[in-house]
């Protein structure tokens, strides 16, 4: 942490009524230690203010030059460069509120420019403003106070394209339920109209038929219901996996660069897993044994109000028990919802990077990894099941209770002659059928918490903000003018990646992006591709911010060449046809001589039909190249990204590649990285870029008589090539 910075000016400068410009909180001291104190902007004036209110450092922003903010583990400091060139630390904070105090650098750089403030200080939730517990991820939701009435409001609207087969299944469930309540109804008058009477023959027939009868109608809406149930519950959980996925396709890059891919893909599979079981098994036994109970406990009352009250005493301790276990269960399930992501996580890692693992023959420490997240589902599974059949076996010993006071209170009212047999015997069976639900909703309660966490892990990545896909954004064919205006952005808030970066790129100009690793040549492409937007600054295609452009219409013409291309698991033709699906085989087949790959291609034994395999596996490294420039110049971009496209391959597929890319870039204007810089002679423009910030610009014989930064790189390499014996 820094020395005490120096005082400029006498404290009191800034009233205690001044409406300030930026005022943000710190949390940590000049010795590294927990402190309280705040910077504030107003007046013209940067201050340090302590928790007691003094002020610490003060210095008028007409003597600053420039703001930065210097990494630290755990945080960081703010520093500011006088005009005079001295630089000072100004204040230390911690990690927490680094992104804000990255923006007040950027907003004390503006007001040292007299620019207008412009800036987002925005507040990261960590922790529920309801409950203040903390949330499993930055502004994520809290599972604890998420409205679960909403939750099944929102699964009911996936219901609602299918509101007549529910409304079917609930008529079905209706009449289900009336036959269901008959036959211990029979079985009382069996007693008291013909056991007890005699040798009444034709009326015991006619209560067996009726018996019958029922029990066949019974079976056969069973078999309906089921079938509807299907019907619904697989629609239901393919629309609702259709809305995750469609909803992951268009999030923002910066959701991926926080959540890993298999974390993504259980939300696809496990949790709308949880869903569908819930409707599958839960909804429709709900529907089915709620409509019993209320018949069953009608009937009760209806053949004895008494002994149907006592019977009925343990229920508000049955309900009131799956109350007050509601929400902690439901934090449990979601807990395992989090371990089968991170187990869904790890698994993907780990198939995708196999040949790595058997190339450092480390499969017994993959094992290892495997085995911790499996261990870990295994026991936040086994602690959510345990404290469940601990609640279980509670609510059954309850549930038991009613057997008991039955044949207690009821046995006690048949010897005194206050209840007949046959009415006994209807009440035991209905006895069954009050307390059979009743426990299966204490399962119901276990299906419906698990489905609830799915659903809002679901709905969190379904209202997780969007790429700017506005449909009122313009239509623009380009001409190809890219211009960078003071553009910054980070990654992460609190470290630009890319500083004040401005340049402009004519129509069909070849502009070579080159610097050292991590200098933001990558970041640069990354937002000419608008996978992400400027933090601050504007990008111009054709004068016009690209952020007004469509993005669908802006990216249909930037076309990009990878360093390890990507292609997808099907045949070479559909791979090269995949910017330009409706392109014919003839086009497809002229795109690939132009990328010098026919020949290749023809050498197959499946010719243009060759199954590429996953992620291009089959082909060599030179092969996925040349497919996917392939794939660009069907494309046909106005915009062409090349990263580092010659890379990792021998000299002669290089010479093939570099020939399809001259035949590429011919009338567009093209940006590219490569790996060596020899291969940017014929560059309109060298971009060189050094710690997020542009060096020099110039052409390639500009640069090199210059003998500045660029010439350093360019001798740094051939020193190296030397070194290894290969030429440049």
């Amino acid at each position: 942490m820094p020395d005490a910075p120096v005082v400029r000016a006498e404290s009191g400068l800034i009233p205690d009524d001044t409406k300030f410009d930026i005022r943000l909180e710190s949390d940590f001291g000049d010795d590294g230690q927990f402190a309280l104190r705040h910077l504030e902007i107003a007046n013209g004036t940067v201050r340090v203010t302590e928790a007691n209110g003094a002020t610490s450092f003060t210095i008028p922003i007409a003597e600053i030059k420039s703001a930065r903010n210097e990494p630290l583990v755990g945080g960081g400091r703010l520093e500011i460069t006088t005009t005079g060139g001295e630089v000072l630390p100004i204040i230390s904070y911690s990690q927490t509120v680094a992104a804000k105090f990255s923006e007040a650098a950027r907003g004390i750089e503006q007001l040292a420019k007299g620019q207008p403030l412009e800036i987002n200080i925005k507040d990261e939730k960590v922790r529920c403003p309801k409950c203040d517990r903390l949330l499993p991820e930055k502004d994520g939701i809290c599972p604890a106070c998420v409205n679960r009435g909403k939750t099944m409001l929102r699964i009911g609207s996936f219901v609602q394209p299918y509101r007549w087969q529910m409304a079917a299944l609930a008529t079905l469930s209706l009449v289900t339920t009336v036959l269901n309540l008959l036959p211990p109804y029979i079985q009382g008058q069996l007693i008291d109209k013909v056991l007890k009477q005699g040798k009444d023959f034709n009326q015991l027939y006619m209560l067996m038929a009726g018996w019958l009868a029922i029990l066949a109608i019974n079976s056969v809406l069973q078999v309906v219901n089921g079938r509807t149930i299907a019907f619904l519950a697989g629609r239901i959980a393919a629309d609702l996996r259709s809305a995750v996925y469609r909803a992951i396709e268009f999030l923002q890059l910066q959701f991926f660069d926080k959540k890993q891919v298999g974390a993504i893909a259980s939300r696809v599979t496990s949790d709308t897993d949880r869903v569908w079981g819930f409707l599958v098994d839960g909804v429709p036994y709900l529907l089915l044994n709620g409509l019993t109970l209320v018949g069953i406990i009608g009937f009760l009352f209806y053949t004895n109000a008494f002994l149907a009250a006592c019977i009925l005493a343990p229920v508000p301790i049955i309900l009131g028990i799956g109350a007050f276990f509601w929400k902690p269960m439901s934090q449990m399930f979601h807990r395992v919802g989090q371990k089968w992501a991170r187990f869904h996580t790890q698994l993907n890692e780990s198939l995708m990077g196999i040949r790595v693992v058997k190339v450092f023959a480390n499969e017994d420490k993959e094992y290892a990894k495997f085995q911790d997240r499996n261990h870990e589902l295994r026991d936040a599974g086994v602690s959510a099941d345990t404290r469940w059949y601990t609640i279980f076996g509670a609510m059954s010993f309850f549930t038991s209770l009613g057997g008991l006071i039955c044949w207690t209170v009821g046995g006690t009212m048949v010897m005194h002659g206050q209840l007949s047999l046959g009415e006994f015997w209807r009440v035991t069976a209905y006895l069954g059928l009050v307390y059979g639900p009743l426990q299966w909703f204490s399962q119901v309660n276990q299906w419906f918490s698990r489905a609830m966490a799915g659903a809002e892990r679901i709905f969190e990545v379904i209202d997780t903000d969007k790429e700017n896909y506005r449909p009122e954004g313009i239509k623009h064919e380009i001409k190809g003018e890219v211009t960078f205006s003071d553009v910054r952005f980070g990654y992460d808030k609190s470290n630009p990646v890319l500083k004040n970066i401005t340049f402009t790129a004519k129509p069909g100009e070849m502009i070579g992006l080159v610097g050292k690793s991590g200098a933001g040549k990558s970041t640069t492409i990354n937002l000419i591709c608008r996978f992400y937007e400027p933090d601050a600054g504007t990008i111009l295609i054709d004068g016009i911010d690209y952020r007004d452009i469509a993005l669908q219409d802006m990216r249909r013409q930037v076309g990009v060449v990878l360093q390890e291309p990507f292609l997808f698991n099907g045949t070479i033709a559909e791979n090269i046809a995949y910017g330009n699906p409706e392109a014919t085989l003839d086009k497809v087949i002229e795109a690939a001589k132009a990328a010098n790959a026919h020949n290749f291609i023809l050498s197959k034994p499946d010719g243009y039909d060759t199954m590429v395999g996953e992620r291009g596996g089959k082909m060599s490294g030179g092969e996925r190249q040349r497919i996917s420039i392939a794939r660009a110049i069907l494309h046909d971009p106005k915009v062409l990204i090349l990263d580092e496209a010659t890379s990792s391959v021998d000299v002669e597929t290089e010479k093939q590649i570099q020939e399809a890319i001259q035949r590429l870039i011919k009338g567009r204007t093209t940006f590219a990285i490569a790996h060596r810089l020899s291969t940017l002679r014929n560059a309109s423009r060298l971009v060189v870029l050094e710690k997020g910030e542009i060096a020099e610009i110039g052409t390639h014989a500009e640069l090199m008589e210059k003998q500045g930064k660029f010439y350093d790189l360019v001798q740094t390499q051939s020193a190296v090539q030397e070194i290894i014996g290969i030429g440049s």
